[in-house]
């Protein structure tokens, strides 16, 4: 008897695509869940379904910044630069955190003064030592509702030398010293830079503990943690020895 010819396995049928509408809603997903990366690979998908997407490319461009790849952010956008978006912003932050500061404060001339590009100039112009103009912005945006406002203003008073503008500046923005770790730290270096040792050392103590609470329930490392609070415990360290210091009589001839 003649053997049977098999029958070959017929292929299975190729799965569809998934719906581009189901793809920005895992899109979405991902980047309230923090998962950047994987925000990154859906917006590919949804990007090789709709090449040139505007939301997917935005989408993916601050996926990649908020990964830290900021390589990967400028490849992006230097791929976009045929498509009709605007990302003079992003390139400008991407440009910033690479320390290309003049590059980076040239292309936000041409930005619209929102509350976004104005922030991010006055931390360009901070860390390139034009501390009133950078005071200037954060005076100009003092009725914005911006994170973290607070923190980088009294930074840049008291390195404009107006140190004693701090407590006024907090009142105006209705903020209390101890409202963050960093606020509570800045706060009492304007005191140290006015001599207040005591105000300042009750404040350095206030901001070690409500940082260590902050960090700690954000899952940071005991490791990190003592980082992150280094820079109070130096300045704890200095003001109690100052405190300590006899007071000399000084007599003039």
């Amino acid at each position: 008897m003649a053997p049977k010819n098999k029958e070959k396995p017929k292929p299975a049928p190729s799965q569809p695509p998934p719906a581009i509408e189901d793809l920005f809603t895992s899109l979405n997903r991902h980047i309230e869940g923090s998962e950047f990366e994987q925000a990154v690979k859906v917006a590919d998908q949804v990007l090789s379904i709709a090449p040139g997407d505007e939301d997917a490319m935005r989408c993916k461009v601050v996926a990649l910044i908020k990964a830290d790849d900021i390589d990967g952010a400028l490849s992006t956008i230097q791929s976009s630069q045929k498509l009709p978006i605007d990302f003079s912003y992003f390139k400008a932050y991407c440009l910033y955190r690479q320390n290309k500061l003049g590059e980076a404060l040239e292309l936000l001339k041409n930005q619209e003064s929102d509350s976004a590009s104005m922030l991010l100039k006055s931390q360009i112009l901070y860390r390139l030592g034009e501390i009133d103009a950078c005071v200037d912005i954060y005076e100009k945006l003092q009725k914005s509702k911006i994170d973290s406002l607070e923190i980088n203003f009294v930074a840049g008073l008291i390195s404009a030398g107006r140190a004693s503008e701090v407590q006024k500046t907090l009142d105006g923005l209705r903020v209390k010293a101890t409202s963050s770790f960093e606020l509570a730290y800045n706060t009492a270096c304007s005191l140290i830079e006015r001599n207040k040792y005591s105000d300042a050392e009750q404040l350095l103590l206030a901001a070690r503990r409500i940082g260590q609470e902050t960090l700690t329930d954000e899952n940071y490392a005991e490791d990190e943690i003592e980082i992150e609070l280094a820079p109070i415990a130096v300045q704890l360290v200095y003001v109690q020895q100052v405190k300590q210091l006899p007071c000399a009589n000084i007599v003039l001839f």
